[in-house]
């Protein structure tokens, strides 16, 4: 399997899960157990997707970091649409700007560091004897 097909597997588990969890909650609101709001109040769910899924899938150990924040985003926003939290978007979101800012940099480095040379140039030479 490529990653590529992984990729889409665990992006099509974490979508399948995401919609069973809020497809439920909607049901036992149909049904007067609780309150579960509109379709509409979910919206947050595709930045919680996109973030577990750069975190599942293999090969993006790069992008560890942005799906954190992605992730963060997403519980962040899900919560204040529900009304979870007492604090709102504009007293924290230029926290979220150092955030991303501080993301970038460290995927930056990170990426640069995997594009690095060897050491030395026996060293590369060494492992194909």
């Amino acid at each position: 399997m490529t990653d590529r097909d992984e990729a889409r597997r665990i992006s099509q588990l974490v979508g399948g899960a995401l919609l069973l969890l809020v497809g439920a909650l909607l049901a036992l609101q149909t049904l007067g157990v609780l309150h579960a709001g509109s379709l509409g109040d979910y919206w947050p769910m595709l930045l919680v997707w996109v973030g577990v899924t750069r975190l599942l899938v293999p090969g993006r150990g790069k992008h560890v970091a942005s799906g954190a924040l992605i992730l963060a985003l997403g519980v962040f926003f899900q919560l204040d649409r529900f009304g979870w939290i007492g604090v709102s978007l504009s007293q924290v979101w230029p926290l979220f700007m150092v955030a991303a800012g501080i993301v970038m940099i460290l995927e930056g480095v990170r990426s640069r560091r995997s594009q690095a040379p060897p050491s030395s140039p026996g060293a590369a030479s060494a492992g194909g004897r």
